[in-house]
């Protein structure tokens, strides 16, 4: 906020500016050229608040005609701005020095209500030396004074009550994608980046940053749902005649090749595509982590022989301009343990080549978010009895326009990003050290260098000491040591893991751990026995997170001990494995990953056979070591990543990769009869399905033509196994439940119940409308862990109860009528009979 205005001003000052030098010819002179200065001032907003900051804004009409390129060169100096306050005091504020724009800048705060003057003012100056210009070219010799100048008042209201701020829209509660808008600022909290900045064992790349696998900037899900899939190699069981055993499946588990190391940007995932156990890099993969899309394809680099190393999203700001980039790096690949021959950079968005590095130095890295530009690359290493820091950001501005454009381009020496070098101490006291000390840890506040004797490469077998330093990560000084201190002796002790203040020393032989400050090399606690079997003295590992390092073994044990004083606070004990693994329970590996307070680790080993059945990726609550979702997983050496919310891993049993977060769904509605008369129910019906992208691909499409059901969080583990991984289909899995409203006639909107799902993701629900007209019904899915919500609607109307209609009631004869009526019909008759032999009697008369 406080740089916007002056960043604004900048650009302005830049595009309207002369470029006087190339048409002023100052040359070397007795007398001084004098030159006039108008100072202008801004400060807003106006009014504002009590207690509310004002941006003050100084700067002159055009550039110093002394500014050069990057910064150079010399300024205007001394300006200051008088504020005459209320009560009549005045205070002054600076003085300051432009930049080359000629602007300034400086906030005040006002702490009363009422009306505050400000007035700029620039006492003048007098510059006779050699610069050079802005455009560049050879130094040119000013003899010159700039005149002195002030800027009208400015009058700042300040009232009782603050004016209101910009408020970004709440987080979404419903699917989102890429981008994120820019003023959505608090959704940056959602987003994050695998940087891929160090590598497992055996491997090129994967891991979140030299410390460990911890990443604290984005949310992690918390049921096991799968959003698609996407194989790197064949996998599974090839089928007859070959055996269909544990260790016939298409290979996925040797050390020799490399089948999936991740780095994910932007919502992005970056992969290098291997062919064959040559591990020949066939291409490089941009995928959508949300849709598994693929974005681009290229070839691996411009030699065709490079693997993406890292990435890298940086904020850089200058006088020029301000934002983000995001860059992928790649190197040729280096045989075990071999430094590659040089870097290269790319743009992330579309693949292109832009530069290169030579001479580059095998580090693992750290990314900077404490210093402007933030995401610089800093990488430590050790070579020549120094300590050295290379800053990727100062690499990139080794040209001198590149101070103001960060552009990548053609090639630099890595020797250009170093920031400094530090000798290592090679006494303690007056006493020289047995054997140079080297990196043991990089965290982004100590640099710890150890030195442990041990007579085997592969064996952490001890001496019975260890000496050790602390360097400040920033700045390289010294903060502690050279300390020589004793550790059991003839015991195989390594350091697990450094973090939260310590750096955690482990006894395999013991089963003992041991803390150490990082702030001053002192041991803090331990040793203290973790608790496991047999299995677990083969292998541990550990992460370090949330006030806690957590401890993983061979023997399915986790332990999580307060950092601080190597209190357990909860230990996880490994489920059996029965027949499934020769060891009776599961092991957790290397590979785990911290997110969102959650422990992921893989029930797997690395690189021996056979891939057992049964194991799974777990979930485990970092605050209490209780299990949130575990899934069928075997992912080896291969790490596991987390961005934007979503877990990206590479199953061994079938070898694709999974993306496993929230999904997106679709609920539908009808009602039937249409219409219906009051008193008659109503049917109301529909379905929610998962409309993820893997649930569309062809094996979805043609076991699901209606789509894939949705069920609860309790069955998705199962489920997905089910969809996904070709296991039976569970008896037991339960729907969601679909809340429903109506509309009435009225224009009242409530609800009439609440119904759930079966397992085909349908759901019904009779009711009985208690007033006629025409209504809205809404079933509405409110989402759950693993899906988001949806809801749809649909119309009925009910018609008012028809009236009976009114007959005419006939009056029934009585018996005296029954008798009487046909008696008089037959007197008439007689009488008409008699008339009409009357007249034909006398008719016969002559």
């Amino acid at each position: 906020m406080k740089n916007k205005l002056k960043i604004v001003i900048s650009l302005i000052l830049m595009l309207t500016m002369t470029i006087p030098l190339t048409i002023l010819p100052i040359t070397k002179a007795d007398t001084a050229t004098e030159i006039p200065t108008f100072l202008l001032l801004n400060v807003g907003p106006n009014p504002i608040g009590v207690g509310q900051t004002a941006q003050v804004n100084a700067f002159m009409s055009k550039p110093p005609l002394t500014a050069g390129l990057g910064g150079s060169g010399t300024m205007y100096q001394k300006i200051t701005v008088d504020v005459t306050q209320p009560d009549g005091t005045t205070k002054t504020l600076g003085p300051f020095t432009s930049d080359g724009t000629g602007g300034t800048w400086c906030t005040f705060t006002p702490d009363r209500a009422g009306n505050y003057t400000f007035k700029a003012s620039y006492p003048g100056q007098h510059v006779e030396e050699y610069l050079t210009s802005f455009l560049g070219g050879p130094p040119v010799f000013y003899n010159l004074t700039y005149l002195p100048s002030e800027s009208d008042t400015y009058t700042l209201t300040v009232q009782a009550d603050p004016i209101p701020m910009y408020n970004p829209p709440a987080l979404p509660g419903e699917y989102w994608s890429r981008p994120i808008y820019s003023t959505n600022y608090n959704w940056a909290t959602l987003g994050g980046s695998w940087l891929g900045l160090a590598a497992p064992a055996f491997a090129t790349t994967g891991d979140y940053d030299a410390t460990g696998n911890f990443q604290p900037y984005s949310t992690a899900p918390n049921t096991g749902h799968i959003m698609w899939v996407q194989p790197t190699h064949f996998g599974g069981q090839p089928g007859s005649p070959i055996s269909n055993d544990q260790m016939s499946q298409y290979m996925s588990t040797t050390i020799a090749s490399n089948f999936f190391e991740p780095i994910i940007l932007n919502g992005v995932l970056y992969y290098t595509e291997y062919a064959g156990p040559n591990a020949q890099k066939a291409s490089w993969k941009a995928v959508d982590i949300r849709t598994g899309e693929t974005l681009w394809t290229r070839s691996a680099g411009e030699s065709g022989n490079e693997v993406i190393r890292m990435g890298q999203i940086l904020r850089f700001h200058s006088i020029q301009e301000f934002g983000s980039w995001a860059f992928l790096y790649s190197c040729p690949s280096a045989s075990f343990f071999g430094t590659p021959g040089y870097f290269s950079i790319y743009d992330a968005k579309t693949g292109e080549y832009m530069a290169n590095i030579t001479g580059i130095q095998n580090v693992g890295f750290l990314a900077d978010y404490e210093e402007e530009q933030e995401g610089t690359l800093l990488g430590y290493y050790t070579g020549g009895g120094n300590l050295t820091l290379w800053n990727s950001t100062k690499l990139m501005m080794a040209n001198s326009f590149d101070k103001i454009t960060i552009r990548p381009t053609g090639t630099y020496n890595w020797s250009q990003g170093i920031e400094w070098t530090v000798p290592i101490p090679t006494t303690i006291g007056n006493q020289p050290m047995n054997g140079a000390m080297s990196i043991a840890a990089r965290t982004k506040d100590v640099i710890l260098l150890r030195y442990a004797p041990s007579p085997g490469m592969f064996s952490a077998l001890s001496y019975g000491y260890q000496t050790t330093a602390g360097f400040n990560a920033k700045t390289g000084a010294l903060l502690w040591g050279p300390k020589n201190q004793t550790i059991p002796n003839l015991h195989d002790v390594s350091i697990l893991t450094a973090g939260e203040g310590v750096y955690v020393l482990h006894d395999k032989d013991t089963d003992e751990a041991y803390g150490y400050s990082l702030t001053t090399g002192d041991q803090v606690w331990g040793p203290v026995k973790l608790p496991g079997n047999a299995w677990s003295h083969l292998s541990r590992a550990a992460e370090a997170a949330y006030g806690r390092i957590y401890i993983f073994d061979f023997g399915g044990y986790i332990n999580a001990l307060d950092a601080a004083t190597g209190k357990i606070d909860w230990t996880f004990t490994p489920r059996s494995a029965g027949y499934n693994t020769g060891y009776g329970v599961y092991p957790l590996w290397y590979n785990a990953m911290i997110s969102d307070g959650k422990l992921f680790v893989s029930e797997s080993h690395m690189y021996d056979p056979p891939v057992y059945p049964g194991a799974q990726q777990l979930a485990i609550n970092c605050t209490d070591g209780s299990l949130v979702w575990g899934m069928l997983s075997f992912t080896g050496r291969v790490p596991t990543a987390c961005a934007d919310g979503y877990l990206i891993q590479w199953n061994s049993y079938d070898n694709q990769i999974y993306s496993i977060g929230k999904g997106p769904t679709d609920t539908s509605i009808a009602a039937s009869p249409k219409v219906s008369e009051q008193g008659s129910s109503v049917v109301i019906e529909g379905k929610v399905i998962d409309i993820s992208a893997g649930t569309k691909d062809s094996d979805r499409s043609a076991r699901f033509p209606d789509g894939v059901p949705v069920v609860s969080d309790e069955s998705m583990s199962p489920w997905m196994e089910y969809v996904y991984m070709q296991q039976p289909k569970p008896t037991n899995a339960t729907g969601v439940p679909v809340e429903l409203y109506v509309m009435d006639s009225n224009g009242n909107y409530r609800s009439i119940g609440t119904t759930k799902t079966d397992i085909n993701g349908y759901y019904s629900y009779q009711w009985t409308p208690d007033i006629d007209g025409k209504y809205t019904v809404y079933g509405v899915f409110s989402g759950s862990e693993s899906y988001w919500p949806s809801q749809a609607e649909t119309t009925f109307a009910v018609d008012p109860v028809k009236p009976t209609p009114t007959t005419q009631q006939i009056q029934s004869s009585s018996m005296a009528d029954q008798y009487l009526l046909p008696g008089i019909i037959a007197i008439i008759i007689a009488i008409a009979v008699g008339f009409a032999v009357t007249i034909l009697v006398l008719r016969k008369r002559p």
